[in-house]
């Protein structure tokens, strides 16, 4: 009959919604992960206390988080607003107890066994950060080796930086955003543990947007105005308490015989660069080659 391959305007296309991944009740899921973790541990952690070579940066921080132990204040010296104190709070209570056994174990070298805490929680974050994604299992495993076994965040990752325990927290708030169960206090901490990682690092500022688009596509509909209010509004609050520290403190604005949060700021937005990446002389380039050396796979890969 004439028309009779017409679809009819009173049909509806049903459009099954996609299976919730709950990664607590999935044996397969748990299995393959403590897996993968073991490995990545055991890889991470062989011969931690000699390479790579010791920096100056991990001194500085270890330093700080052991004036917060000792009670002596934000710093071993004047603590004059270079970073959020954050970050070494948090490495003070990761490295507070080896520190009470055997005191004489606060170095650099010993203390990078407490950044393996780190690197398992970002590595299973990751994992379930995939499955929430919708990733097959395999993808995320995938995705999970890469994270933790790539020879170039073997090398990074093993030290104590700031950077790695930011990169930690804002894995958390991904995952939150994303959480299947779509609940107001999911988005509503995903803000709150996304200024926690901006505390701890200030660079993670640049991620916030990502964080938010993907709140806002894993978020009902219904309630998303709500959800994406209610992170901004507990992000800004949190992230409102290092000025506020800054302002109790009076040392918010510069002036004679005192260190100031915007002095800080300024210094390091006036530091001098390391010049354009793809300048042969310069030394983001320099940097660059150091990734490649160690691993083209991450660094080409996720800018493709």
């Amino acid at each position: 009959m004439p028309g009779a391959d017409r679809p009819r305007a009173d049909v509806r296309v049903r459009v099954l919604p996609r299976p919730v991944i709950r990664f607590r009740s999935s044996r397969p899921d748990l299995l393959l992960c403590l897996g993968l973790l073991t490995v990545i541990l055991a890889v991470q952690g062989w011969n931690i206390t000699h390479f790579p070579t010791l920096s100056d940066d991990e001194g500085t921080y270890l330093a700080q988080a052991w004036a917060v132990q000792q009670g002596e204040g934000l710093a071993h010296y004047t603590y004059w607003y270079d970073h959020p104190p954050l970050g070494w709070i948090q490495i003070a209570g990761l490295t507070y107890l080896p520190s009470v056994i055997a005191p004489e174990s606060m170095t650099v070298a010993t203390m990078r066994f407490a950044m393996l805490v780190v690197s398992a929680a970002c590595a299973v974050l990751l994992y379930v950060l995939a499955r929430r994604l919708f990733l097959p299992r395999w993808s995320a495993a995938l995705a999970m080796a890469l994270f933790g076994l790539s020879p170039l965040s073997v090398v990074l990752q093993r030290e104590i930086f700031l950077d790695n325990l930011a990169v930690m927290w804002m894995l958390l708030a991904f995952c939150l955003a994303a959480s299947p169960s779509r609940h107001l206090w999911h988005h509503f901490a995903a803000g709150l543990v996304g200024a926690v990682s901006v505390l701890t690092k200030e660079t993670m500022l640049v991620v916030l947007p990502a964080l938010l688009v993907t709140m806002w596509r894993h978020s009902h509909r219904d309630t998303r105005k709500f959800a994406v209010t209610g992170a901004i509004t507990a992000c800004v609050l949190i992230g409102l308490s290092y000025p506020l520290y800054a302002l109790l403190n009076n040392e918010l604005f510069p002036g004679p015989g005192h260190v100031s949060l915007i002095d800080g700021i300024t210094y390091q937005m006036g530091r001098e660069g390391s010049g354009f990446i793809l300048d042969a002389g310069s030394g983001s380039h320099g940097v660059l080659q150091s990734w490649l050396y160690y691993d083209r796979v991450l660094p080409l890969g996720g800018v493709a």
